[in-house]
């Protein structure tokens, strides 16, 4: 078995030294312990249904849940290539994070995208970033049924953009969060700007990096879940 690497590991991949520890460790135990208390409260539901094919039937979307969020985990995991595809993976993300935290709440994930061969760090870096933008999202943002998230991959000029964005409520006040900080890490890390996109109807994130040399772009196309 191959021996974990500590987060002061020289090869954890960015340049400008190792994200503080106990700032991972902290966000890792907020976010699990949210989707665990989440997962036991749906077990505690099913426990209360009337028939046994119901009780069935939801604790097999519970089951459900917990696989997309362990599959979510495995994704996120640090790369060990040196490029990866980054349109590949943000599908595989959202699909993911569709099942895990929009489908019970009638929201939804469109997303378009386009191939793109990126640095493994940096493309690890806006993967983490997209999954807590959507995380978030899925905890604040919509009030009832009916919910969009709009994921868009594509290059303008010499720079890659990922905007985020979502139709509910709009941001809540994020000052202080855990989560807040390690995406503000992550982005200038890896070189990546994160702000605030104006729109007119809830939440809009824009992330902006610069193409190097060797990465290239194709269309993906579309896909909703």
């Amino acid at each position: 078995m191959e021996k974990a690497r500590s987060l002061d590991d020289p090869a954890f991949p960015f340049t400008d030294g190792p994200l503080p520890g106990d700032l991972l460790l902290a966000e890792l135990i907020h976010r699990s312990a949210n989707d665990l208390a989440v997962a036991c409260a749906e077990v505690h539901i099913a426990a209360k249904s009337p028939t046994l094919a119901e009780a069935r039937d939801r604790l097999a979307t519970v089951a459900a849940r917990l696989h997309a969020l362990a599959s979510i985990q495995c994704l996120l995991q640090r790369p060990r290539t040196a490029a990866i595809d980054l349109g590949k993976q943000l599908c595989e993300l959202c699909h993911l994070q569709a099942e895990a935290r929009f489908a019970d709440q009638g929201a939804f994930i469109h997303l378009r995208s386009c191939d793109i061969m990126l640095e493994a760090s940096r493309g690890w870096a806006l993967l983490m970033i997209v999954s807590e933008l959507l995380t978030n999202t899925a905890r604040h943002a919509f009030t009832e049924p009916g919910g969009l998230v709009q994921v868009e991959l594509m290059k303008e000029d010499h720079e890659i953009i990922c905007l985020v964005s979502d139709n509910g409520i709009g941001s809540q006040s994020a000052e202080g969060r855990t989560g807040t900080a390690v995406l503000a890490e992550l982005a200038l890390r890896a070189g990546i700007a994160l702000a605030p996109f104006p729109c007119d109807t809830g939440s809009s994130f824009q992330l902006r990096l610069p193409i190097a040399e060797g990465e290239g772009l194709h269309d993906r196309g579309t896909a909703s879940w």
